[in-house]
Formats: C-alpha cells, sequence, structure tokens
C-alpha cells in the first residue's frame, strides 16, 4: 500500500477511542479468567433472581386463576341447588332446614349444603377450606360471624364492591395461603326467608345486599415445594451450561489471541482510511478557495505532495476550443521534460481513460505496449500507473495521472481514494472554467457597452454641426423662396426641414442614451414630489393641448440621481401622453413601499400594447407603431431602462392592446 507518513496524528477523540479499544482487548486477552468468573456469577445471580421471581408471579396468577374458578363453581353449585331442588320439593311439601339431620323428609338449606359440601372437600386431605360468614349470622350458626381481620376486611370490600373479588396472600394457620372471597348477594326467595325467619337477627334485607361472604383458602405449601424443586434443577442445568460455555470461551480467547495481531492492522488500517477522508477534506477545502485554474492547480499539486509525497502527478486537460488534450500541471517529476517532449499523438492510456470514464491501471508503464513514450518515464524511473478521468456531470475534463517509483499494485481501496481526489479537482476545475469564461464574456461585454457608449457620444457631436448648418439652410430656403417654387419644390423643401428635425431629435436622444451610460453613479437623497413637478413643468404644453388628467400618490424621498430620475418620470409620462386612445388622457403615478426599495408605477389609458412585445419596447431602437401617426427614435424606453438599471433597480410594464399600459420600476429606499 502506498506509504502515508506525513498523514499525522488524529484527534483527541480519536485516541481516546484508541485507549479505551486498547484497554478492552487487553481485559479479554490477559485477565480472562478474572472477568469470565465475574461475569458468570452475575448472570448466575441476575437469572436465579428473575426464575424466583417469575416462578412465584406464576405460584400466585395460577392460585388466582384456580381458586377463581372453584369459588364459581361453589357459586353456580349453590344457584343450581336452590333453583332445581328446593324450589322443586317446596311446593310438594318437602321441607328445607338447617337441621336437616334430625328431620325426616328435609333437604339442607342452600348455605348449610355449601358449607357441608365445603367440610367434605377439605376431608379429602388437600388442605382446602370453604367458610360462609355475616356480620348477621342466625342464632343457631354464631361460628359464622368474621373470626379474624381478613374476614372482617373482606366484608367491609365486598359491601363497597360486591362484584369484584376480594384475596389476599398470607400464612393461614402456619402454612403460605390464598384466601379468596367473593359476595353473596341475596334473591328474593332468600329475603323472604331471612326477613320472615324468627331467629333471623335482621329482617329489612333487600334483593340484592350482600348478606355474606363466601371465602375459600387455599394451601400454597405442596405447589411452592414444587417450585423450588423445578429451580433447583434449573440451577443444576444452568451451572453445567455455564460450564460448558466457559469451555467454549477459552476457544474463543486463544483464537482471539491469534488474531490480535490481524485486529491492530485493520486497526491501523482504518485509522489510514479516515486520515485519506481528513486529506480528501482538506484538499477540497483548499482546491474549492479560489476560482482561477491556475491556482487550482497549483493547490492541487501541492496538497497532494503532502499526502503522498512518493507520488508523481500529471494532469491532462482537454481544451474545448480545439479539442485536443493539453498537458496543464504536474508534480514530483521533470515539468520541462514532460511539458516539451514531442508526442505525435495523445498517449492511449489517456484516451482509454477519457473515453471509458474508467480508472486505467498499468504495473509497469516502461514496458506497456501502450505507453507511447516509454523513454521519458524510464528517464523519470516511473514505473506503475494508474490514469483517472477527471468527470463532471457526465463530462470529461481530462485525466489526472499517478505514477509511483516502484512496482506497485493499486488495490480497491486506493483507486477508490484516488477516484473520490480527483471527483473533487474535476468539480474545482470545472467551477474554475466557468468563471473565466463568464469573466471573458463579462469583459467583452463591458469592452463593446463602452464602445458604444463613446460611438453614440461621438458619433452625435460630431453630426451635431453638418446638421446645424443643414437646418439652418434649409428652414432659409423654406422662408425665403415658399410660394416661389413650384409645389414640388416646396415640397422637398419641406421633406428635407422634416427629415433635419428629425434627425436632430435622435441625436439629442442619442446623446441622452450615451450620458446615462457614462455618467457616474453618486446617489443622493431625492424627493421624488419636487422631480415630479419639474417633469410636468417640462411636459406643460402637451398635458395642455391634450386636456391631460395627471394625478399621483405621495411620493417618497429615494436615493438616486435627480437628473436622471426627472429624465425617467418626463420620458414614461410623455410617452402615456403620446400614445393616448382618442379621449383625454389619464395618468396615474403610484407608490409601495417594499422590505428595501420603493415600487412606482405609471398607469395610463392609452392604446396599450401587446404582452408578446413587452420586452421589446425596451431596446434602442425598436418601434411598434407607425413613425407618421406616432412620431419618435426609439430611444426613450431604452434610457428609461438604463437610467433604472443604474440605480440597480428593474423596468417592466404590464399591459393588453386597448386597456392601457402600467410601467413598473423599482428605485432604492
Amino acid at each position: 500500500m502506498v506509504s502515508n507518513a506525513t498523514l499525522g496524528e488524529g484527534g483527541p477523540i480519536r485516541r481516546v477511542a484508541t485507549k479505551a479499544r486498547s484497554a478492552v482487548v487487553h481485559l479479554i486477552c490477559e485477565r480472562t479468567v478474572p472477568l469470565l468468573a465475574v461475569m458468570f456469577c452475575i448472570g448466575i445471580a441476575v437469572t436465579l433472581w428473575h426464575l424466583s421471581h417469575l416462578s412465584s408471579s406464576l405460584v400466585e396468577s395460577g392460585a388466582l386463576h384456580g381458586t377463581s374458578l372453584y369459588s364459581q363453581s361453589l357459586t353456580e353449585l349453590r344457584a343450581f341447588y336452590n333453583f332445581e331442588v328446593i324450589e322443586r320439593v317446596r311446593p310438594h311439601g318437602g321441607a328445607a332446614t338447617h337441621d336437616y339431620v334430625r328431620k325426616n323428609e328435609a333437604a339442607p338449606i342452600p348455605a348449610t349444603s355449601t358449607i357441608e359440601f365445603g367440610k367434605r372437600i377439605s376431608a379429602k386431605g388437600t388442605g382446602m377450606q370453604v367458610r360462609l360468614y355475616s356480620d348477621f349470622p342466625f342464632a343457631f350458626r354464631k361460628e359464622s360471624g368474621p373470626k379474624d381481620d381478613f374476614e372482617r376486611a373482606a366484608l367491609r370490600e365486598l359491601r363497597t364492591r360486591p362484584d369484584k373479588p376480594f384475596s389476599r396472600f398470607e400464612d393461614f394457620q402456619g402454612r403460605p395461603s390464598l384466601r379468596y372471597t367473593t359476595a353473596v348477594r341475596l334473591d328474593a326467595g332468600c329475603v323472604h326467608c331471612h326477613n320472615t325467619h324468627p331467629e333471623s337477627p335482621k329482617t329489612d334485607w333487600k334483593v340484592g345486599d350482600v348478606g355474606g361472604v363466601q371465602e375459600i383458602i387455599q394451601p400454597l405449601q405442596d405447589i411452592i415445594a414444587q417450585t423450588r424443586s423445578g429451580l433447583r434443577a434449573t440451577f443444576a442445568l444452568l451451572l453445567a451450561m455455564g460450564f460448558l460455555g466457559l469451555g467454549g470461551l477459552a476457544v474463543v480467547i486463544r483464537r482471539m489471541r491469534r488474531n490480535s495481531v490481524e485486529l491492530e492492522k485493520r486497526v491501523a488500517e482504518r485509522a489510514y482510511a479516515e486520515a485519506r477522508l481528513a486529506a480528501l477534506r482538506d484538499i477540497n477545502v483548499a482546491i474549492t478557495s479560489t476560482l482561477d485554474q491556475h491556482s487550482v492547480l497549483s493547490i492541487l499539486m501541492e496538497k497532494i505532495d503532502v499526502v503522498l509525497p512518493n507520488i508523481a502527478v500529471q494532469v491532462w486537460l482537454l481544451n474545448k476550443q480545439s479539442g485536443e488534450l493539453e498537458r496543464a500541471a504536474c508534480r514530483n517529476l521533470d515539468a520541462e521534460d514532460w511539458k516539451q517532449r514531442k508526442l505525435r499523438d495523445t498517449p492511449a492510456l489517456v484516451k482509454a481513460a477519457m473515453t471509458g470514464k474508467t480508472p486505467v491501471i498499468v504495473l509497469n508503464v516502461q514496458t506497456d505496449p501502450r505507453t507511447l513514450d516509454p523513454a521519458f518515464y524510464c528517464r523519470q524511473g516511473l514505473i506503475s500507473y494508474l490514469g483517472v478521468p477527471l468527470v463532471i456531470k457526465e463530462e470529461v475534463l481530462g485525466v489526472i495521472v499517478f505514477l509511483t517509483r516502484e512496482e506497485h499494485h493499486f488495490i480497491k481501496e486506493e483507486v477508490d481514494f484516488f477516484s473520490a481526489l480527483a471527483g473533487q479537482a474535476a468539480l474545482a476545475i470545472h467551477n474554475s472554467q466557468i468563471y473565466a469564461g463568464e469573466a471573458q464574456l463579462a469583459v467583452n461585454l463591458a469592452r463593446s457597452n463602452k464602445e458604444l457608449e463613446q460611438f453614440a457620444y461621438v458619433a452625435s457631436h460630431d453630426l451635431q454641426e453638418p446638421l446645424r448648418m443643414i437646418t439652418g439652410y434649409t428652414n432659409l430656403l423654406s422662408k425665403r423662396y415658399k410660394g416661389k417654387l413650384d409645389d414640388d419644390a416646396d415640397e422637398f423643401i419641406g421633406f428635407a426641414v422634416d427629415g433635419a428635425n428629425r434627425m436632430r431629435v435622435l441625436i439629442n436622444d442619442l446623446l441622452t442614451y450615451a450620458r446615462v451610460g457614462t455618467q457616474g453613479k453618486i446617489f443622493a437623497p431625492t424627493d421624488c414630489e419636487l422631480i415630479l413637478d419639474q417633469a410636468l413643468l417640462g411636459l406643460q404644453a402637451v398635458i395642455q393641448e391634450s386636456a391631460a388628467r395627471v394625478t399621483h400618490d405621495p411620493l417618497p424621498t429615494v436615493m438616486g440621481d435627480d437628473v436622471q430620475l426627472g429624465q425617467l418620470l418626463q420620458n414614461l409620462i410623455g410617452n402615456a401622453l403620446k400614445y393616448r386612445n382618442g379621449n383625454a388622457p389619464a395618468v396615474h403615478i403610484g407608490c409601495q413601499r417594499r422590505e428595501s426599495d420603493w415600487l412606482l408605477s405609471i398607469r395610463d389609458n392609452g392604446i396599450g400594447i401587446d404582452p408578446r412585445f413587452a420586452e421589446k419596447i425596451f431596446v434602442i431602437f425598436q418601434r411598434l407603431h407607425n413613425r407618421e401617426q406616432y412620431p419618435g427614435t426609439g430611444v426613450g424606453l431604452a434610457v428609461c431602462k438604463r437610467i433604472v438599471e443604474r440605480h440597480n433597480g428593474k423596468i417592466w410594464v404590464e399591459s393588453a392592446p386597448g386597456t392601457g399600459s402600467t410601467f413598473y420600476f423599482t428605485v432604492p429606499a
């Protein structure tokens, strides 16, 4: 790989990251056993805690679910017994009593049947108990009152929220248990019995009242014991898996130690890649700091020499006028030998990079058959060759060539780096070429404008003297000989007088046009109200002759040349009066403040302008109407445009035939 001894050290963040990475690698490679032991213990402890917590949650949720189903079954059984047994035998003389054992042909009441059923379940050895108790037990069932705090709390809660079960996990009779209670609500039959029974402690029961509580006590010690047994098995399994994992990690550690050298090499390569990216950034900032092509190439060569000190560089650029490739710049080789050597054709390797728009790589340029001048490369000691096209927007500007003085295999990463560098160079060269073209165009345009102004000014002055002679003699002929010659002679003399007058107007307009272009741009605060008054004074005769009505908004003070702005208003208002539409002209000067300038408008009710010619009318000598009907030279609006542009403003027109016109222009505030 191409050496890069001068890329420099990384920034502080990169140094900290490198140190942290080295510390982690050292810890893994040199302190593996303690690290793994700590990690293993932490993992086992966290896993056991999680499993214990999970098993407790599962035990509680399972117990709640099972006990809830059992409670619902008891409730449904009691309801079934009441409606399907008691209510069916009672009409046939059967009796339902709590003392059914001592009476023949008697059945237990529903509450008694539930209590007896619970005793039988408990007698099976499951440990589950069923209790029915109330705040108002019958005298024959004194044991059915609340016996502890839980039962009293259950009565309070279920009277408040009878539709929601009340439960608690706690030790009961020395064993962890779930105590689950539901409300026993009285139906119509129960209310009648409780309110009419002679031993009833309460006789104002209503349907839906909570008469008591059904409690199921579910011992949990067997379930907990089974869960703990499973946890012990899981712990043993985790230990076995941990030891297997430690063995696997030992194998991995040996592999990591073997690969540590390779890892360091990759880190170095990454640091080198980051340094190359930084170099690309620095080169890009440097070569885009100027728009002069010679400076761009000089800076590019200097930066490449800093980044790649052992690389020789050639830059070939396409001459767009001749279509030929030219040698533009080089570095780290004899520039005179490279530029002065005679070549019968463009080098084939350079052509290949341009036509293919892809890099061209040659291991030994001295022996490659495509090399046009191998003797030059032998003299310079250049061997390996990489030519990268300078491409911007699918256009090839040239080729940049990189050469080494020892045989070198350019790898993909290097080709990508040089291609990125070529892309930056192509952009900078493209911008410099655009700038050079625009600068030359601006120079040519300025020269043309200057020559046009000088021509108009000189020609106008040089024409003034002969024109005065022509005008004087034609006027003299018209006065002295009018009526003394034949009609044709009088007509010819009239043509001469009119032509001389038109010539005088044209020359004066040209002088005005040239004067606007040559006067300085020294602006001062100018009162537009005063300028308008002077312009209207100059148009007073036309206004009176046409019975025109001129109105205006309050006008501001602007930064400008009062003479030129007066000429601007006089030309625009004069046009509005000249191109009238048969009626008395009406002109309004409007004004509107914008962010940094004033927008003024001249609106008239004249003949209007076809929108297709809205730009044409501002070009000098351009006319849209017959000279006899609307006399003029076609210079007035061109003068207006020039005045506005010298004030850094814009002028345009909005109009349509027969609807009048509105001219807009902007001036600095």
